[in-house]
């Protein structure tokens, strides 16, 4: 029966920490005791019991004997946020934190674009969770602020391009395996071969890169770390076998490293120039932090710039058509002179 001390859903970190005290103490909980102590279902409890295993790396072991959970390690402990029931006083008083909050001067302004941002993601597979995210967040203002979005739309607009589409389903997986430290072997589509592999491997973060996800993970096969874009991931099996943190792994130092962020061992100065036409659409934004423009008397400029890859500089001088040149380096001249004669190859075929 269920123990009738105790409310009938208490806050999970309360379970886990009455299961982990119960553990400690050596009484061998189960599943079916959670439940019965909290009034919750068996499924909720198995849930609760995953995690403790998952998220925060109990070494639970189930004890065939004694017919419930023991520790594999003894000295494990349990952080957790909130007091463990057994250290907490029979009859203490509820304690509320309140909280308060204020808006610094152009916070607010953050909190508008956020909104606009929303409007914009609606189509993407990240709606319901922006719009959810974003409900909170306002929610917290209270009283304190309020705003007419009509107003808004008529100042504020935001032109993104086109979010690439993710599957939420692998993505949210990827996310657990990463959490969880748990070796996954990936069904992945390699854009370069046109095939699909399996690809053993140890998910360690997930980036954003140019609007385009990518798993950081370490690859089995290559015995290195290597940048997996999550839009070519077709599924994810989870093995069941935890891996160790690898301690020589910063995001940061990986990002440094990477050929899909950096490309180059040192930066390549780019220069170019832009007629009369387009030199308007660039004097409109900054091209790159590093950029150095000269002005020409006829209104042309031409800019300068250092840059670690090539990634995307080659459609977007493309995107200017005969109003951009480049005038160095002269592997980025070829390239873009191989493109114009394929281009050129393609169309005097009709």
């Amino acid at each position: 029966m269920p123990h009738k001390s105790r409310p009938e859903r208490a806050e999970q970190s309360e379970r886990l920490n009455w299961f982990h005290q119960q553990v400690t103490d050596g009484k061998h909980p189960t599943a079916t005791r959670l439940a019965e102590h909290f009034g919750i279902s068996i499924s909720t409890a198995k849930k609760d019991i995953e995690i403790l295993k998952k998220v925060h790396r109990a070494p639970l072991a189930y004890d065939h004997r004694n017919h419930g959970f023991r520790y594999a390690d003894p000295l494990f402990t349990l952080e957790l946020e909130g007091p463990s029931p057994k250290a907490k006083p029979p009859d203490e008083p509820a304690r509320t934190v309140k909280v308060e909050t204020g808006l610094e001067q152009g916070e607010l302004i953050a909190i508008l674009v956020a909104d606009a941002l929303r409007k914009q993601y609606r189509a993407s597979p990240f709606s319901d969770s922006i719009r959810s995210a974003f409900d909170k967040v306002a929610a917290l203002l209270g009283e304190s602020a309020s705003y007419d979005r009509e107003s808004l739309e008529r100042i504020l607009e935001l032109d993104l391009e086109p979010f690439p589409t993710i599957d939420l389903g692998i993505f949210d997986a990827l996310l657990k395996a990463i959490a969880w430290r748990e070796t996954v072997v990936l069904k992945y589509f390699s854009g370069q071969k046109a095939t699909v592999t399996s690809k053993p491997c140890d998910p360690l973060h997930a980036i954003n890169y140019k609007d385009n996800w990518y798993l950081v993970a370490f690859c089995h096969e290559k015995q290195d770390y290597r940048d997996f874009l999550v839009n070519r991931i077709l599924s994810i099996e989870f093995t069941g076998t935890n891996f160790q943190p690898y301690k020589d792994f910063k995001i940061e130092k990986h990002k440094r490293d990477s050929q899909l962020f950096k490309g180059m061992e040192s930066p390549v100065e780019v220069v170019m120039e832009f007629d009369k036409f387009a030199a308007h659409w660039i004097r409109l934004r900054p091209v790159h932090k590093t950029q150095k423009i000269i002005e020409r008397a006829d209104g042309s400029l031409e800019i300068s710039f250092k840059v670690y890859s090539y990634e995307n500089l080659l459609r977007w001088v493309l995107s200017f058509g005969e109003h951009a040149r480049v005038l160095a380096p002269l592997d980025l001249q070829e390239r873009v002179h191989k493109t114009i004669s394929r281009m050129s190859y393609l169309y005097n075929r009709f």
